[in-house]
């Protein structure tokens, strides 16, 4: 009955795949307790759904109780091994342009324990846009690019690669043009990259800085 729990409990909490990958001996940020009640209700039930997402209803609020948002509280939400706390201490940290966290989102992006919280890792690495966001993405992309039966954030890798690139007058993504398109076959997929949707999110982003 405890082992059917704990498989409850972790899927409940977006650990969906297990896989075995290079990265799984790298040192994760957990709090390795719980998190009280008032602080899921306060910071991640409003947001979860909305960070990241195309309503707008919840940026104008946002403003309103964005100061109350500190260091702790975002490396609180990094640390709970559920996806939705992840993806709003992700979001916070791009927001407040916490990037001395980046280690800790890029880590988390990489082990890719949870779903539902890559592609929001994707968006904070191209908003710090860093040297340590361009080796995150490369390193997530030459591994999972060549794993098609791990269906995971490869498209939104790409994605954040390309625009990095785009901005630093760099050509890092090109060397991965040749898995990227096989890995479309393989998965049977016809649509390509655009930038569209990261350019709108990180205006958002840009916008609750100011």
């Amino acid at each position: 009955m405890n082992d059917l729990q704990n498989m409850a409990e972790l899927h409940a909490a977006g650990a969906i795949i297990k896989h075995q990958s290079p990265f799984a001996s790298l040192p994760s940020h957990e709090n390795g307790f719980e998190l009280p009640t008032s602080i899921l209700q306060q910071w991640v039930k409003p947001y979860y759904m909305n960070v990241g997402s195309g309503n707008d209803e919840w940026i104008e609020p946002f403003h309103r109780v964005k100061s109350l948002i500190t260091y702790d509280l975002t490396t609180l939400l990094l640390g709970d091994f559920n996806w939705r706390t992840r993806k709003v201490g992700a979001y916070f940290a791009a927001v407040n342009h916490y990037t001395d966290l980046v280690d800790v989102i890029g880590t988390h992006f990489l082990k890719s324990e949870l779903c539902c919280v890559g592609s929001m890792y994707t968006l904070v690495l191209a908003s710090f846009n860093n040297s340590q966001s361009v080796t995150y993405l490369d390193k997530y992309l030459h591994y999972y690019l060549k794993r098609p039966d791990l269906h995971f954030d490869q498209q939104s890798a790409m994605e954040a690669s390309l625009y990095l690139d785009a901005i630093n007058g760099t050509n890092l993504t090109s060397q991965h043009f040749p898995h990227w398109e096989r890995l479309r076959q393989q998965w049977l997929h016809s649509f390509g990259l655009s930038l569209q949707y990261l350019e709108e999110q990180l205006a958002v982003i840009q916008h609750l800085r100011n």
